[in-house]
């Protein structure tokens, strides 16, 4: 009597990929860290990194399409943790972006990138043909979380929320004549927003092209995150034999510029292979996205795979002063909770769209 055996082929490369970036993210923090009192932060991040493993196996777990029953009751919710962080919020380094829960403390605009992705996503998908009047709508209703991330203020995230929605756009069946008058309010609202960025965020980015013109102020990060990455070498200097990142001359060393502490310690070679990582990340991301079987998988995926490529080219790109610094995270290694379980409920829905692109097999 033949037995029936039941399978699922999971993708590995959304498997292993994570793993390493994991193991990368805590070697830094544990490198970086361990003589400045600070080596908890380590231990705190293989604590998120399990809660991590509990939600992309949830999320993988079950079918992705029963997000969109909920993706107005996930707006709603965003918006009232958005408003909750203006009268609770924790200030830090001049940011209110943390509500404090006591025992870690979360952020709120982080887990706004989840819910405007399967909000937009399910806006768009559901309906055959998007009119002008709704495509408004649309972009008033993103709009209202971003202004209030952005008012917080976080650039960075704001600007990570927006490449989602642009990875989202990009392969729904919005008529193309509508993204002439979204670039021409692009180009309106940009010197408005110029004129609206906190004194620091126009510093950076006025100090961008010669960061020696200030190399005490504005400039200061960008010169010693340089200096922390061309010290590596070929092969680096080692896990905990870093100088720049260990005393401390590169601040922030474990959210912003942990990518400078990595390549400190494993020189050009490591420094290749961490970006062959997103590579392969991303890459396989948008393969599956193109696989997905309906409309709203390949968007869901789309904006995943855009908003990580994005994150991850910016911190790279601000740690070797290739671009301005706007304090976005490096997904997976970068220190920090919400972040880090956000990103695996991403990968989670994803591997949950390559196992659904297909019938599941019985021999």
């Amino acid at each position: 009597m033949k037995i029936l055996k039941f399978k699922i082929s999971i993708d590995w490369v959304l498997v292993i990929v994570p793993i390493l970036l994991a193991i990368a993210s805590v070697a830094t923090l544990y490198s970086i860290t361990s003589i400045s009192g600070k080596s908890s932060l380590a231990i705190d991040q293989i604590t998120y990194f399990v809660a991590a493993i509990v939600v992309y196996v949830i999320f993988m777990a079950f079918d992705y399409r029963i997000l969109k029953s909920y993706s107005w009751y996930l707006y709603l919710l965003g918006l009232i943790l958005l408003v909750a962080v203006v009268f609770f919020g924790q200030t830090i380094l001049g940011s209110k972006r943390w509500i404090d829960l006591g025992f870690t403390q979360f952020q709120p605009s982080e887990l706004v990138k989840f819910i405007l992705l399967i909000f937009s996503a399910n806006f768009i998908t559901s309906r055959k043909e998007i009119s002008v009047r709704q495509f408004v709508v649309f972009l008033a209703l993103v709009a209202i979380p971003i202004i209030l991330v952005m008012l917080q203020p976080d650039l960075g995230t704001a600007l990570s929320i927006t490449a989602l929605l642009v990875g989202v756009i990009a392969v729904s069946k919005i008529p193309k004549k509508f993204f002439l008058p979204l670039l021409v309010l692009f180009i309106i609202a940009a010197p408005i927003g110029w004129m609206n960025l906190k004194p620091y965020q126009k510093q950076r980015i006025e100090t961008f092209m010669n960061p020696s013109s200030d190399p005490l102020g504005a400039g200061y990060n960008v010169l010693q995150s340089r200096i922390a990455v061309g010290s590596g070498g070929l092969y680096g200097k080692g896990f905990g034999q870093t100088t720049q990142s260990q005393l401390q001359f590169l601040p922030i060393a474990y959210i912003d510029f942990i990518f400078s502490g990595w390549a400190e310690a494993t020189g050009f070679l490591g420094s290749v292979a961490l970006v062959g990582a997103y590579s392969i990340l991303v890459w396989r991301i948008f393969v599956i996205a193109g696989q997905s079987r309906d409309d709203f998988g390949l968007a869901v995926a789309s904006g995943i795979g855009a908003v990580i490529l994005f994150q991850s080219l910016v911190n790279i790109g601000m740690n070797v002063g290739l671009l301005p610094v706007t304090g976005i995270p490096l997904p997976l290694v970068s220190y920090g909770g919400t972040s880090v379980v956000v990103n695996a409920a991403f990968l989670g829905i994803v591997q949950s769209i390559y196992l659904r692109k297909k019938a599941l097999k019985f021999d």
